[in-house]
């Protein structure tokens, strides 16, 4: 039976431009070579670049015994009855997306993402896909124009669509697609994380939003036209830690919760400190012998309920679930890490210029963090290109961070972001400088300091008050 025919005529009514395109397409065989298995149906053995390994292998896309069954135990575990929306993230032979085709109940829509020309080419000749094709409910976004397909993906993805990825078609992304890459990878990391400690979340949720804390949205916008420094705990931290003290009154220090107390040790107290780990040991650390500040902090509503209790200074709860906030408009966006939402909350209270020390982004001179903390081997290790050009290790996570700050900056192009880091990865989007520039091209010391900055305003007087107490003697 000539599949492609069946394929091909069906294709034409549902995507005209994408029949055009796969009609035009010439399939390269020696890279993708169709298998018979031994449950008589194909499957596709890729020779290619893997970027995991870093080599040329070859692997198969679907099982070499019995793809059906392998696809139908997969569709089991992926789908979800509660969304009206469902994201399948690679066609492959279109075993596992036919499989979750047919436990769809009539209100739900299948998107089906492919980047990979050569594997849809190869789908479309050696399988009927005739229930997919004339399905009204199956949409196809295939195309290896990466910035599409992020847009697609990132609109559905907003509107809280259930996202499924096939991992081994994460491994025929086109290399010139690297981004969406580490997003998908990163995307299923922390899937995974999420299930494994939803009890834990939920339970912190749970006493975080008992406490009534101010939301942090309180604060959005009254900050506007104020520097913002973000300061990381990246190892380039400690190249210029000590000038973060001149920038007190003139500034805004958002301290991520890591580096409190090494500002604190250089009797340095940041204008506001975030936490959003939901464990309690690495978040109680932070602020162990220090529960006492007046220096306020923000926690995401699934933080260590235990250390967000223990801290008896002022707090405000954040969160990125509109159900879990009376205001809309106080929403805030996580981005996964500490750092991210300290970068998000800087925009929202009207930072700009916004600065980055210590985002190091990868492992400078072999270090995870400032003081300390050597690398380990693991197996999410990444290359990404430094400030000066060369090329630093780094691991999966950050790289999605890395990615996701690059997205925030092209998404605020009336804020200027500089990134004082003096080290570690190239943020694209940002003025590279080292702080001492910043602070001289930047912060007037002629004029008074910012009275929207309490802190930095009192020890302003003290400072006065003191010169002129010796003054007088």
């Amino acid at each position: 039976m000539d599949f492609c025919k069946i394929n091909m005529d069906l294709l034409k009514v549902k995507d005209v431009d994408l029949y055009h395109l796969m009609n035009q397409f010439i399939l390269k065989e020696e890279k993708y070579k169709k298998e018979l298995t031994h449950s008589k149906v194909y499957t596709l053995k890729i020779s290619e670049y893997d970027y995991t390994r870093k080599k040329h292998v070859d692997f198969y896309l679907h099982s070499k015994y019995d793809p059906v069954r392998e696809a139908e135990k997969f569709a089991k575990g992926q789908y979800s009855l509660e969304k009206e929306k469902i994201i399948i993230f690679g066609f492959g032979l279109g075993y596992h997306v036919e499989a979750i085709f047919n436990l769809l109940k009539d209100h739900q829509k299948l998107y089906i993402f492919e980047m990979n020309l050569n594997v849809f080419k190869s789908a479309l000749e050696c399988r009927n896909l005739s229930n997919i094709l004339s399905s009204d409910r199956v949409h196809l976004i295939i195309s290896d124009h990466e910035t599409q397909q992020a847009l697609h993906l990132g609109n559905l993805l907003k509107e809280d669509a259930h996202l499924i990825i096939h991992p081994p078609s994460l491994k025929t992304i086109p290399k010139n697609s690297e981004k969406i890459r580490f997003i998908l990878e990163d995307w299923n990391i922390t899937k995974s994380e999420t299930n494994e400690w939803r009890e834990m979340l939920d339970e912190n949720y749970r006493r975080n939003v008992s406490l009534n804390a101010p939301n942090v949205g309180e604060l959005y916008h009254q900050y506007r036209g104020l520097p913002f420094i973000v300061v990381s705990a990246g190892p380039s931290l400690e190249k210029n830690i000590h000038l973060i003290g001149d920038l007190e009154g003139r500034a805004f220090i958002f301290a991520v919760g890591r580096t409190l107390k090494t500002l604190l040790l250089e009797n340095i107290e940041p204008d506001m400190f975030c936490i959003i780990d939901p464990q309690y040991e690495p978040t109680y650390d932070q602020i162990k012998g220090y529960e006492n500040l007046d220096i306020p902090m923000v926690f995401f509503e699934s933080a260590s309920a235990d250390t967000v209790l223990r801290y008896k200074g002022p707090k405000y709860f954040a969160s990125n679930k509109k159900e879990h906030i009376e205001n809309p408009a106080h929403i805030m966006d996580l981005g996964g890490s500490v750092a991210t939402a300290v970068l998000d909350l800087s925009i929202r209270f009207g930072g700009n210029p916004i600065v980055f020390v210590g985002q190091d982004l990868a492992f400078t001179d072999g270090q995870s963090h400032a003081y300390g903390n050597t690398v380990q081997e693991n197996a999410n290790r990444r290359k990404v290109k430094g400030q000066n050009g060369e090329w630093l290790d780094t691991t999966l996570g950050l790289l999605s961070f890395k990615h996701w700050i690059e997205n925030k900056i092209r998404d605020h192009p009336h804020i200027e972001f500089i990134n004082a880091t003096e080290g570690g990865a190239y943020i694209e989007g940002c003025r590279h400088m080292p702080l001492q520039d910043f602070i001289e091209e930047y912060i007037d010391y002629s004029k008074p300091a910012d009275k929207r900055l309490r802190i930095r305003k009192l020890k302003e007087e003290i400072k006065i008050f003191t010169a002129t107490i010796e003054f007088m003697n």
